[in-house]
């Protein structure tokens, strides 16, 4: 006489194929999550070095009515943290307009953030 017994449950192929399952997927996750937080920390620091080009280009504005040509490196500390601010003053084809560039970064590293804008004389 044979006697079968049906077992209720998962065989072990059936359990190891959904662990692959889920391995992959939480592999997959971790990955966006990693991606997601590299992105808003670059985003954080092009707005922080922004503002510190911004900060900068108004300086340059206020302190004369026409800036001399030339260049200017100095470091500064905004936000707690330190940053390499390049501005640069440049003659143009019309000679009653200057060409302005900041570019902001880590201190000796290439920078992060270039602004360009143009000033008239008064």
């Amino acid at each position: 006489m044979s006697c079968r017994r049906y077992q209720r449950g998962f065989t072990l192929i059936e359990v190891l194929v959904a662990l692959v399952i889920f391995g992959v997927i939480a592999a997959s996750v971790l990955k966006t999550l990693q991606d997601s937080v590299r992105q808003q920390t670059a985003l954080e620091e092009r707005l922080a070095a922004n503002w510190v080009a911004q900060q900068t280009l108004s300086e340059i504005r206020m302190r004369t009515d026409w800036p001399p040509l030339g260049k200017n490196t100095e470091r500064v500390i905004v936000g707690e943290r330190e940053w390499q601010v390049a501005a640069e003053v440049k003659s143009t084809s019309e000679p009653r307009m200057r060409h302005l560039i900041v570019q902001v970064g880590w201190p000796d590293q290439t920078p992060i953030l270039t602004i360009d804008s143009w000033m008239a004389q008064p």
